[in-house]
């Protein structure tokens, strides 16, 4: 299967396959010929597919550089040493990288290449399903910081997104879980048809089901891209919807030290404060209640090492990269597959929110 998103000259394929690691070789040297080819991953990955690395370092001739890994890894420090390794073997600028492994690897390495020689390519690999879905379509690349997440990047598209969904089998049940918060979310603002998709199907994405997880990667894709093609650089307010969550989450993040709580649990988190926010400003309609309070049921709610206090998560957003003239854009739900962005939300309400969903009990 293959989606393309287009955007003219940085237009890029996706590829979405199963037990593709024979193809992928032959796929990178169609599309780049003759580039010198680097690839990134981490100390598990390194492990986990030490064979399948080996193969496709003596079919490609590639560099390798092995990252530590966890979030706390994404920073300045880490990103520095891609450079050394690539700068070392004498890259050019038709040169191209190779991400693969989850959301910190595609952020990392997409942020590396936007910035090396001003600029080479990238192929997203994704091996993650919080990847797949999100981080590594759409061009977002970048480090945290102390001051809070994602705040030093680039928009950078890759050349080439290519998802072998047979990554997954190994991937551990806490990380299935984190990564399928990240679908979930699309339920939110991809319209009513995707909505009901995760309403009716909920159950079967959550426990592995092939068809209907594939089904599910593809339409999250779909709405993605659409979204990355009307509004690539979040000019437009149309990109924004994607943060569905994340406010609350990178807030969430932050208090645990990106170390402990994993983005996509913190996401699950995001999105029940993201809905008891919409009920308190009235943006969910009347009608729609009862259909947002069955979603909100279904929603995990991974356990958290402490209760963060109310103060400290709301001082936390006032550094996220979405504030806007000293205020803080929240994306909350509408109708069933409709969310929009408020950015004149009481500080009052936004504790209030806070209270009712981390309360002791």
């Amino acid at each position: 299967m293959e989606l393309t998103v287009n955007l003219g000259p940085r237009s890029y394929p996706i590829i979405i396959d199963e037990n593709s690691e024979s193809r992928f070789s032959a796929h990178v040297k169609l599309r780049f010929p003759k580039a010198k080819i680097g690839l990134v991953t981490n100390e598990t990955l390194a492990s986990l597919y030490e064979k399948q690395i080996s193969n496709w370092k003596t079919e490609l001739d590639l560099a390798v550089h092995v990252m530590p890994d966890g979030e706390r890894y994404k920073n300045l420090a880490t990103w520095s040493k891609i450079f050394d390794t690539f700068l070392s073997a004498r890259f050019e600028r038709n040169s191209v990288l190779i991400a693969f492994g989850g959301g910190v690897v595609g952020d990392m390495t997409g942020f590396a290449a936007a910035s090396m020689l001003r600029g080479i390519s990238y192929i997203q690999v994704p091996t993650t399903l919080l990847a797949m879905v999100d981080s590594s379509v759409g061009g977002k690349t970048g480090l945290d910081h102390a001051a809070g997440k994602n705040l030093i990047g680039a928009f950078h598209q890759p050349g080439m997104v290519w998802i072998d969904i047979a990554y997954l089998k190994t991937l551990p049940a806490r990380e299935q879980c984190a990564g399928y918060a990240e679908l979930f979310k699309y339920a939110f603002f991809g319209g009513k048809k995707m909505f009901d998709f995760i309403s009716k199907n909920h159950e079967k994405v959550e426990s592995g089901d092939r068809a209907v997880l594939l089904d599910g990667i593809r339409r999250s894709i779909t709405i993605k891209a659409d979204i990355v093609e009307q509004d690539e650089f979040e000019t437009q307010g149309l990109r924004m919807v994607l943060n569905f969550g994340h406010t609350f989450a990178h807030a969430l993040e932050k208090f645990f030290g990106f170390e402990t709580l994993h983005h996509g649990e913190a996401v699950w988190w995001g999105m029940a404060c993201s809905c008891q926010l919409g009920k308190l400003l009235g943006s969910i309609p009347a009608h729609a209640l009862p259909q947002y309070e069955e979603m909100l049921r279904k929603m995990p709610r991974p356990e958290l090492p402490e209760l963060p206090p109310v103060e400290v998560l709301y001082n936390a957003m006032s550094f996220d990269k979405k504030v806007k003239d000293g205020k803080i854009r929240f994306v909350v739900p509408a109708e069933p597959g409709v969310s929009i962005v408020n950015s004149s939300v009481d500080p009052e309400k936004v504790k209030t929110v806070l209270e009712i969903v981390f309360k002791k009990e």
